[in-house]
């Protein structure tokens, strides 16, 4: 497995430093706070940075990400994360990150090289314990770009929709339990569906898989070997899975609205009705595994909301687009 390595800073003391024994005392401090000084500056660019005055045009994915467990999309320029009030964004690894799905210690994605990288494209299948800062090659580099992914929050396991075969696997749902090293295909018994929406994976339970279609919700535990059916009242745009239950938003007449079900019994209630527009449903929903109740969506017309608990409602931050 290769590492992805985007750049490399040293900070060193200088060479070949001759100085009188009876200098060494006097100016011992001022070279040290001089050292200490010069490395500060010319440290590496911070990582992240403010975005000002942004416009975000596409989203192609989100999470919770880093010791903070930050808010963070996933962009065809980068990853940008909202802390403090405000939105930061990437000075280096800018790659268009397609099938971004955060994990414990980082998160998996594909997608495209930033303009100018002499990385190959498509980026294939892609690891990150760093936020982005370096990438880890894990299968497919050079061949795939993976628009749907889903990755178990806690074990790992990946789920890919490939669409065009490569020189592994074929076109289909397929699972990988060692970050790409070995694939087994999904059967997908039960799915009668002909458009499939997208995908997520049970947190801690890497058997439980729940796909999204015109029919409602497919659900599998069996990693992907047979559905069934969850038969909803309207058309489900996103969906993403809690410990013991699925959120999902659906169009309710030209309302989204979300919902709630139940593993155990398959009870479903009603949640929220979001101040939105049947044109701007939510199309990724998150959850911070860490702190359950707190929760993120994005919507189709770039707008991002975020809630400590569902029930005390939500809060934009992030409007069409634009930072501030």
């Amino acid at each position: 497995m290769k590492k992805i390595i985007t750049r490399v800073h040293y900070c060193k003391k200088g060479e070949n430093l001759k100085l009188k024994k009876s200098n060494r005392i006097l100016i011992s401090g001022t070279v040290a706070l001089f050292l200490l000084t010069a490395c500060s500056n010319n440290e590496k660019e911070e990582y992240f940075v403010k975005a000002e005055s942004e416009k975000v045009e596409h989203i192609h994915g989100a999470g919770y990400l880093g010791e903070e467990q930050a808010p963070v999309i996933a962009t065809h320029s980068g990853l940008f994360k909202y802390e403090n009030g405000s939105w930061y964004k990437t000075t280096e690894n800018n790659h268009d990150y397609m099938g971004f799905q955060t994990f414990k210690d980082g998160f998996y994605a594909s997608g495209h090289p930033e303009e100018g990288s002499d990385l190959k494209n498509p980026l294939g299948l892609t690891k990150s314990t760093g936020e982005g800062k370096s990438l880890e090659k894990l299968a497919f580099y050079g061949e795939t770009d993976f628009h749907y992914l889903g990755a178990s929050y806690e074990t790992g396991t990946i789920y890919a929709v490939n669409e065009m075969p490569n020189s592994k696997i074929g076109t289909g749902v397929f699972y990988t339990k060692n970050e790409g090293k070995d694939w087994t295909q999904a059967k997908l018994n039960g799915v009668t569906s002909d458009s499939l929406g997208g995908l997520d994976v049970h947190p801690s339970k890497d058997n439980l898989i729940a796909i999204y279609a015109k029919e409602g919700i497919f659900l599998s535990e069996n990693y992907g070997k047979d559905f069934s059916l969850i038969q909803t009242k309207g058309t489900v745009t996103s969906l993403v899975f809690r410990e013991d239950s699925i959120v999902y938003s659906m169009l309710e007449g030209n309302k989204p609205v979300l919902h709630e079900i139940n593993l155990n019994d398959k009870q479903d209630k009603k949640l929220n009705e979001l101040s939105l527009t049947a044109e701007n449903p939510p199309i990724y929903l998150e959850v911070n595994y860490q702190k359950e109740n707190e929760m993120m969506f994005v919507t189709a017309k770039n707008d991002v909301y975020t809630t400590q608990d569902q029930k005390e409602g939500w809060t934009k931050i992030l409007s069409n687009g634009k930072t501030e």
